[in-house]
């Protein structure tokens, strides 16, 4: 793996790189975290310090036509400058083809955002000559993508092969991190969620090779779901899974590795209907019917006898601690749950994190899921409890 530092760069002069500008945004188009850019920041500075002419390129969100404005990188330039600390130009594709790329100052390099390069079908169906479009123009292709590297698509699969071609440094740090992880003698575990099984199979079927356990998370655990003939109702699914599942299990199998879904999860049985606390039960596995069960003879009680009220609180991914640092979650072994796996590789109980995933149909890729700090779930215990107090009967269900 050549690194950008070993470059002989007396005959580069037009880069271009490859970042995941892929950012979350607000209703009001404002970036609410900065964490992908400030990853870019030491590969481009590098470049730039070079003398070189930069050409970012990067996807946005999941456009589903040639051009969507609200998906177009012209919204955010201003704020990628400001937290980049650069001046950017913003260039169609058009008017990068069209550009006189070797005629530029020489003593005055520029660097340039192209458009949102999904607004392309040629990348979306990972063709040659799209990337050859783009590279031909350009001495040096760098991947400063690591979170969109394992996607099929032109820019991250097909222009390293067009022309010279290094990783970005943080870009050789994952892949250096992830070599050491499996050189290691240690107990492993990975963590993989998404939504696609598709784009994670080579993965997957290595993992299970170097790991004791993998936990599926994300939409793609539905996939497991459905493939153990667990009703799934109208939860997001990749269709044709089934045989690289099997491959899967039947690799996990030979090398005594465990795979674990979800125990309690929420099932999409409309998409557009909002599920509070007057939507029908339909519990999908034991331990949800536990629950349900458990409700049943609540509100039984309570319509049988004038002495009960019940409050019935439904929440789940309670995390945290109290302030104090006296209670909190520090569970025996390797935690179940994210937040406590967190807080052990943090303190230095637990080697790495492994977290995979970022194709869930969201603005950005990244996964959604909520979770309540314990301090607001206590404080809604107690309020619970001053409603019941108050109140001769009253039965409570709040979601």
């Amino acid at each position: 793996m050549k690194s950008l530092k070993n470059l002989n760069f007396k005959k580069i002069r037009n880069v271009g790189v490859r970042v995941d500008f892929n950012v979350p945004i607000d209703k009001n188009f404002r970036i609410t975290d900065k964490t992908r850019l400030d990853r870019s920041k030491e590969t481009i500075n590098f470049i730039k310090n070079k003398q070189c002419n930069i050409f970012l390129i990067s996807h946005f969100g999941r456009p589903k036509k040639n051009f969507d404005d609200k998906y177009s990188f012209s919204k955010l330039i201003e704020q990628f400058e400001d937290i980049l600390e650069l001046n950017l130009n913003f260039i169609s594709y058009d008017s990068f083809l069209n550009s006189g790329l070797n005629e530029t100052d020489v003593n005055k390099p520029t660097i340039s955002l192209l458009e949102n390069i999904r607004f392309f079908e040629g990348e979306i169906k990972n063709d040659l000559n799209f990337s050859k479009s783009i590279t031909d123009k350009l001495d040096l292709y760098v991947n400063e993508a690591f979170s969109a590297s394992h996607r099929f698509h032109s820019s991250v699969n097909q222009m390293a092969k067009n022309i010279l071609s290094a990783p970005g440094f943080n870009f050789e740090r994952e892949i250096l991190a992830i070599d050491n992880i499996k050189k290691s003698p240690k107990k492993k575990l990975a963590i993989i969620g998404g939504s696609k099984v598709s784009t994670k199979i080579k993965t997957l079927l290595s993992l299970t090779s170097s790991c004791s356990d993998i936990f599926i998370g994300g939409a793609m655990a539905n996939n497991f779901f459905k493939y153990n003939s667990i009703n799934v109702s109208n939860s997001l699914i990749e269709e044709g899974t089934e045989s690289m599942i099997e491959m899967i299990y039947n690799s996990a199998k030979s090398t005594n590795c465990k795979i674990h879904l979800p125990s309690d999860v929420i099932l999409d049985s409309n998409e557009n209907k909002l599920i509070d606390e007057n939507t029908n039960l339909n519990p999908q596995n034991p331990y949800g019917h536990t629950k349900a069960a458990v409700e049943s003879f609540l509100t039984d009680l309570y319509n049988s006898n004038d002495k009960w009220s019940f409050a019935i609180l439904r929440y789940f991914n309670p995390v945290g601690a109290h302030s104090s640092g006296q209670i909190g979650e520090d569970p025996f072994g390797v935690p179940n749950n994210l937040f406590p796996f967190i807080s052990q590789v943090a303190i230095g109980r637990l080697e790495k994190l492994m977290v995979f995933g970022n194709d869930w149909p969201t603005t950005d890729g990244t996964g959604i899921r909520d979770y309540i700090h314990i301090i607001d779930l206590a404080q809604g215990h107690i309020s619970a409890l001053e409603k019941l107090l108050e109140s001769k009967k009253i039965i409570l269900k709040l979601n």
